[in-house]
């Protein structure tokens, strides 16, 4: 039962109580790759926009120390210049029709790259199908956002079953205790995400992390944004310290109500967790509040998915504590609907 449904149109609630399930399917699909034919490859390109793009995002941030050849997020219609026969490029579009993703999959084509697809159908299966280029499918019928399980699942699979990775032998049954045990933790209005998101109501949220959390800094802003309708901002540590800490000595709250979160995690580097801390120091004698955020998990890969379930539910709370419908995406369907008439 959703216990919001009064602003809660398309069941969001229940589709994040469910993530665990996406998990689940993709575990127990098949997943077959003749890992021959990309041998001789030395590059990798994953190729998409928004809640598709992410979840290339979080298999560098979780493989990082693993992952031994150039690895790019692309989100844009032309492909890097860099792109060859010895590229792997993965498209993923969950729909399928995202027209930036589809002109990258022709450039890659086009540049005989090493391509592999996925969707939940559309255009780009049919032209992967067409080409005989692979195409991984994954069941339709979730908002692109709401659908990371079942993509960041299946990515993980593919780079696995490439050899890019080593993997424990619990890997999978982890990641799926941890999100079917945090449904029922998260999933009400004692948890931790919704003190966050009641913090959050009437502040603009700066988001703070290292290079290493980039993708937990940009999913939380993004989902703040398509789910919450709220704008937020991404400072990046040690880059910000040489930059947009000097912002702060002119702060005022009348003018920009913020609230500082810190996204932390124990293998961030030793003088990055200092820079943090003294950053803090520095931004409260402008009377900042500030928020640290901080999984408690035991191991690495199961902080990043505990962080990425955690703030999609803060986004979801603050929709709904603003009286606001998380799923609708009004001004992204009337963009696409105007360039699809030019």
């Amino acid at each position: 039962m959703n216990p919001y449904k009064e602003f809660d149109s398309g069941d969001m609630y229940l589709v994040l109580k469910d993530y665990h399930k996406q998990v689940k399917h993709i575990i127990n699909s098949k997943i077959e790759i003749e890992k021959k034919l990309y041998s001789s490859i030395n590059k990798i390109v994953v190729t998409g926009l928004g809640g598709s793009a992410i979840s290339g995002d979080v298999v560098y941030t979780l493989f990082y120390d693993q992952i031994t050849v150039p690895y790019f997020v692309n989100r844009n219609y032309d492909l890097p210049n860099f792109i060859d026969d010895k590229t792997l490029v993965i498209a993923c579009s969950y729909s399928g029709n995202t027209e930036e993703t589809l002109s990258a999959f022709h450039n890659a084509i086009s540049k005989n790259c090493k391509v592999i697809t996925l969707s939940s159908g559309g255009k780009l299966k049919d032209m992967a199908n067409e080409l005989g280029v692979p195409h991984f499918s994954v069941p339709s019928g979730y908002q692109p956002r709401c659908a990371i399980g079942l993509m960041l699942t299946t990515l993980i699979r593919i780079f696995e079953k490439l050899e890019l990775y080593r993997l424990s032998e619990d890997f999978y049954s982890e990641v799926l205790n941890l999100w079917s045990r945090k449904s029922n933790e998260y999933a009400h209005a004692e948890s931790k995400p919704y003190d966050l998101a009641t913090r959050l109501l009437g502040r603009f949220p700066v988001i703070h992390s290292t290079e290493l959390l980039q993708s937990i800094n940009v999913r939380f802003r993004s989902q703040l944004a398509e789910n919450s309708k709220v704008l937020s901002y991404s400072g990046f540590i040690p880059e910000l310290n040489h930059n947009e800490i000097i912002a702060w000595e002119k702060y005022d709250e009348k003018f920009l109500p913020a609230i500082l979160i810190q996204i932390i995690d124990e293998n961030d580097h030793q003088r990055n967790k200092l820079r943090f801390s003294i950053t803090r120091e520095i931004l409260s004698e402008v009377k900042l509040e500030n928020i640290v955020l901080q999984s408690t998990e035991k191991s690495y890969h199961l902080r990043i998915f505990d962080l990425i379930y955690f703030v999609d539910w803060v986004s979801f709370y603050l929709a709904v504590m603003r009286k606001i419908d998380p799923t609708p995406i009004k001004n992204i369907n009337v963009l696409k609907e105007t360039l699809s008439k030019n």
